[in-house]
């Protein structure tokens, strides 16, 4: 069984104008197939989106965050007076 559906485009809108581009470029047989695999990519992009955000938010609530003693600021510092100011600048030139 086939359902049809009418297809129209705004071609007031660049994102719709871009959409039929593709579309039209399709050969007249494979325009179904190919908005069948753009509508089922969108969906599968949007939901491994969901998965990498929950994945990075439960991670970001597991983090401690862990502040740097002084003491350790002033030893990182004093391994910096050691190297020539040529090198510690050298990454601005690029």
């Amino acid at each position: 069984m086939r359902k049809r559906y009418y297809l129209s485009f705004d071609m007031d809108d660049p994102r719709h104008q871009e959409a039929e581009r593709l579309f039209t470029q399709q050969a007249s047989r494979h325009r179904t197939e190919f908005v069948v695999s753009s509508i089922l990519s969108a969906k599968q992009n949007s939901h491994i989106e969901q998965i990498v955000r929950q994945a990075v938010r439960e991670e970001i609530n597991q983090l401690s965050l862990r502040v740097t003693p002084p003491q350790a600021e002033r030893a990182v510092a004093a391994q910096l007076e050691d190297i020539p100011d040529s090198l510690i600048h050298a990454l601005e030139d690029f």
